[in-house]
This record gives C-alpha cells, sequence and structure tokens, in this order.
C-alpha cells in the first residue's frame, strides 16, 4: 500500500513555468546564421559555448556550496553561546567561506571575459 501512494507521488512533474530564467547559460547561434565558408568557426563558437554553460553550471553549483558553508559558519558562530573556541572556529568559517564566495566570483567573471573575448576573436576571423 505505502509503495503504491509513492507511485503516483513520484509521478508528479513540475511546472516548467516555474523554472527562474536568470541563470547562466550562453545561447549557441544557429548554424545556418554563420558563413558556410568558414566551418571551422561555427564548430569553434559552438566549443566555446559548450565549455561556457559547462563552466558556468560549475560554478554556480560550487557558489551554493560557498553560501551553504556561509550559512552554517555563522550559525556556529551565533550558537557559540560564549565558547571562546566555537566563536573562533565560526569567525575562521565566515572568513574563509566569504573569501572563497569572492573567488567565486572573481572566477566566473574571468571566465566570462574569456569566453566573449574569444567569441569576439573567432568573429573577426569569420569576417576576414
Amino acid at each position: 500500500m505505502f509503495f503504491m501512494l509513492c507511485q503516483s507521488a513520484l509521478a508528479l512533474t513540475l511546472d516548467p513555468t516555474i523554472k527562474p530564467t536568470n541563470l547562466p547559460s550562453y545561447e549557441i547561434p544557429d548554424t545556418t546564421e554563420i558563413d558556410s565558408t568558414h566551418p571551422e568557426t561555427a564548430a569553434t563558437q559552438t566549443v566555446i559555448l559548450f565549455v561556457g554553460n559547462i563552466l558556468s553550471k560549475v560554478l554556480l553549483f560550487v557558489g551554493s556550496i560557498a553560501i551553504i558553508f556561509l550559512i552554517i559558519a555563522g550559525a556556529n558562530y551565533i550558537l557559540a553561546f560564549g565558547k571562546d573556541q566555537r566563536i573562533e572556529s565560526g569567525k575562521r568559517g565566515l572568513t574563509w567561506s566569504i573569501v572563497g564566495l569572492a573567488l567565486i566570483l572573481l572566477s566566473y567573471a574571468i571566465v566570462q571575459g574569456i569566453i566573449s573575448l574569444l567569441l569576439q576573436v573567432d568573429s573577426g576571423a569569420q569576417t576576414m
């Protein structure tokens, strides 16, 4: 009986309209828009965008883990109740979580810059 209830619960799907629209990703251009005299340019752009999508998803995942660590460290700091060792542990956790989050944001900006630079160089090669 329990498994019959679980099967009907597992059949539920999420409404696709509630999916966030601001997730970082790149739009892969339609290959018909790219000049057919330079097929290597289309392949290069596709590879660059594919790698960019993967790196964006990885950095999004790692950033969410850093935020979780930040919350845990903050909770440890708040719940220290005057114990010096736990207060220091919470401070260290908060410090390193913020440093990690800053590095993740910086690496995301660097990846975005490199990808846009490569796409500009690649589209410049296409017009030659």
